[in-house]
C-alpha cells in the first residue's frame, strides 16, 4: 500500500520514525500533503480524518491507557472516560489524566498501550467498579493471569489495587453484576454469586436461603426465546418457594437506596413468615 493508505490504516497519524520503519521513503513521505494530509508538529503526518485519541496520545508523546485503552480492547467498563487517559514518561502536557511510563513493551503500530499496563494503570485510578471490570474481563478475554498482575503491583502503596484485584475473580458476569456485589457488600449484606439450583439453573445472587436477586441489562435477552427461557426459569423459581427480585442496571447504578429497602422488605418479610 502507499504511505495514504498506511496513514489511513493506523488511525489517521503516524511518527515519521514509524513511516519510514514501515519502507517509506522521505520523497513518499512528503507526497501525503499533496494528498490532504498535514504535519501538526514536525516529525508527526496526520490526516483531516486522524483518530483524535491518537492524535492526542502521539502529540504528547504518549500512549493510551487505563479506562481510554480499556474501550480499544473492548473490555468492560461501567463509563465512558470524560479525558483521554495517556500514559507518558514526561510532565508536560494537559488536558488528559497523566499515568506513569510502561512495563510492558507493544510493538504497536498505534499509540495503545498493552493490555497489561491497562489493566495496572485502571486498577490504580478508577472507581471500583471500572477497574474490577477492566482486569476480570482482561483476564477472562486476553488469558493474562492474576498473579502476574498481582506481582507487578507489590509494594505497599498498591494495597488498593491490589484489593480490587482480588476481587475480579471471574464470578461475576457483567459490569451491572460487579455493581451489584459492591452495593451489597457496603451494605453489610450476606449473599452468595452464580449459584447452582436444582430445577431452576444458575442465579446471579442468593441472599440467605430464599431470596433470588438477578441483574439484567437490556442487552441481556438477545431473542425471544431467551426472554422465554429466562422467564420460565424465574417461575421455576417461585413455584419451589423462592422469592425473585429482579433490577435492571439502571436502578442498581441510579437509585441503590430503593433496590436495597426492596432487598430488606422481602427479607423481613421471609423472616416474619418462618
Amino acid at each position: 500500500m502507499d504511505a495514504l493508505d498506511y496513514l489511513s490504516s493506523v488511525g489517521g497519524v503516524a511518527r515519521v520514525g514509524l513511516l519510514r520503519a514501515n519502507g517509506y521513503t522521505p520523497a513518499a513521505i512528503h507526497k501525503l500533503a499533496s494528498a490532504g494530509a498535514h504535519q501538526p508538529r514536525k516529525g508527526v503526518w496526520a490526516l483531516p480524518s486522524a483518530d483524535p485519541e491518537y492524535l492526542t496520545a502521539i502529540l504528547n508523546n504518549g500512549q493510551l491507557t487505563c479506562a481510554s485503552a480499556a474501550l480499544r480492547y473492548g473490555l468492560w467498563i461501567k463509563d465512558k472516560p470524560w479525558h483521554v487517559h495517556l500514559a507518558t514518561r514526561h510532565c508536560r502536557g494537559r488536558g488528559f489524566v497523566r499515568h506513569g511510563g510502561l512495563r510492558f513493551s507493544l510493538e504497536n503500530a498505534v499509540p495503545v498501550a498493552s493490555v497489561e499496563d491497562t489493566v495496572i494503570h485502571a486498577l490504580t485510578c478508577l472507581p471500583d467498579v471500572d477497574a474490577i471490570a477492566i482486569a476480570q474481563s482482561a483476564m477472562q478475554q486476553f488469558g493474562i493471569p492474576q498473579a502476574m498482575i498481582e506481582s507487578e503491583i507489590s509494594a505497599d502503596y498498591y494495597g488498593n489495587a491490589r484489593r480490587l484485584l482480588a476481587k475480579a475473580d471471574g464470578l461475576s458476569e457483567s459490569v451491572p453484576e460487579i455493581s451489584a456485589r459492591l452495593l451489597f457488600e457496603s451494605e453489610g449484606l450476606p449473599f452468595r454469586r452464580q449459584v447452582h439450583i436444582r430445577g431452576v439453573g444458575r442465579v446471579d445472587f442468593l441472599i440467605g436461603s430464599r431470596l433470588i436477586v438477578e441483574v439484567n441489562g437490556y442487552a441481556f435477552h438477545s431473542s425471544r426465546e431467551a426472554l422465554r427461557k429466562d422467564m420460565a426459569r424465574l417461575n421455576a423459581a417461585q413455584v419451589r418457594g423462592f422469592d425473585v427480585l429482579s433490577f435492571a442496571p439502571e436502578r442498581i447504578w441510579n437509585n441503590p437506596v430503593q433496590v436495597m429497602e426492596e432487598i430488606r422488605a422481602v427479607l423481613a418479610l421471609d423472616n416474619e413468615q418462618n
